[in-house]
């Protein structure tokens, strides 16, 4: 993960860019997800074709990492919902779940390098910090953004805006 993000720093990442439907990687990574786990309810909303030119496994590493915190934080039996739509000049890719949300406060902070929420909010489940990160690096690749909606004990909604690039 730090060799990740140094390469990040230094814009040494390999891309390998194709145009693909980013919806398609959505789906991929529910079906995947809803495999190894059966105590969440995962829920999917896509708006075919949502077209991008990108790294499919980049933007699928950085999806994956949404999806995985959305899982950490949220209880089981919890909702899970995953979608991507095409707006204007950007898809927005969201994951919303129904776990125990970021306080206001810290919202700003959870993209910095080896920030962890307030411990005792897990399921006492750890981690390193750096998946945001690494999410946000990716997005910033393809001059998007990641924005957080969140409210204590009501669940998150994450979502990256990728700039379209490609029709």
């Amino acid at each position: 993960q730090l060799l990740f993000l140094a390469r990040g720093d230094n814009e040494t990442i390999r891309l390998h860019r194709e145009g693909f439907d980013s919806c398609e990687v959505v789906d991929e990574i529910t079906r995947e997800t809803q495999m190894i786990d059966s105590n969440h309810n995962f829920e999917i909303d896509l708006s075919r074709p949502a077209y991008i030119n990108a790294d499919r496994q980049l933007l699928k590493q950085a999806i994956r990492i949404l999806v995985d915190n959305s899982i950490k934080f949220t209880p089981e039996r919890g909702k899970i919902d995953i979608s991507s739509v095409k707006f204007g000049e950007y898809v927005n890719i969201s994951v919303t779940d129904t776990g125990v949300g970021i306080p206001e406060d810290e919202i700003p902070k959870i993209f910095d390098r080896f920030y962890c929420v307030d411990k005792s909010r897990s399921k006492d489940i750890g981690g390193s910090g750096l998946g945001l990160s690494i999410a946000v690096q990716i997005v910033n690749i393809y001059n998007g953004t990641i924005s957080v909606e969140s409210k204590v004990g009501k669940g998150t909604r994450v979502t990256a805006s990728l700039d379209i690039i490609w029709n």
